[in-house]
């Protein structure tokens, strides 16, 4: 249980960092290969921890790309 915690908070750690998606990337696929040895509490946990992962991934998300899709909105008005 304690390491499944440590685990979580290298992958919130990880998660604040919008423009590096890669190391993210990496623990969560080493943390999906241990899912079928964690424990009933241990599977609860990490569902709700995924809950809060997802919400920073799209406010990630919406850090680095939000202005690409604004612009292709038509946001951008360029006037000479």
């Amino acid at each position: 249980m304690e390491e499944l915690r440590e685990k979580l908070k290298r992958l919130e750690k990880l998660s604040l960092d919008p423009f590096k998606p890669e190391a993210l990337r990496e623990e969560l696929e080493e943390l999906m290969k241990s899912l079928p040895k964690m424990s009933r509490e241990e599977l609860e946990e990490l569902a709700l921890f995924l809950q809060k992962l997802k919400m920073q991934v799209e406010e990630n998300y919406r850090t680095c790309f939000g202005w690409v899709e604004f612009a292709l909105k038509g946001g951008f008005r360029r006037e000479v």
